[in-house]
């Protein structure tokens, strides 16, 4: 295996731990004076990672079996 698998694999499980991150940190902020950036910076970050951890990891599968199939 490639460091760019190593490197893709551990970028996207990044990106998909910081969805959760993101996520509790937001939460935890509902009681405090900056709950407004809770709905404007911190979920829609969050999602973005995830979808971003997501498509990074899809890509990765599909190289692995696009590569395989020739």
């Amino acid at each position: 295996m490639s460091a760019r698998f190593w490197i893709q694999l551990i970028g996207g499980l990044v990106l998909i731990a910081n969805f959760f991150v993101l996520r509790l940190y937001g939460d935890t902020l509902q009681s405090t004076h900056l709950f407004i950036v809770r709905g404007t910076v911190f979920y829609p970050l969050s999602w973005l990672n995830l979808i971003l951890g997501v498509l990074l990891i899809s890509l990765l599968i599909y190289e692995r079996a696009a590569r395989k199939r020739r």
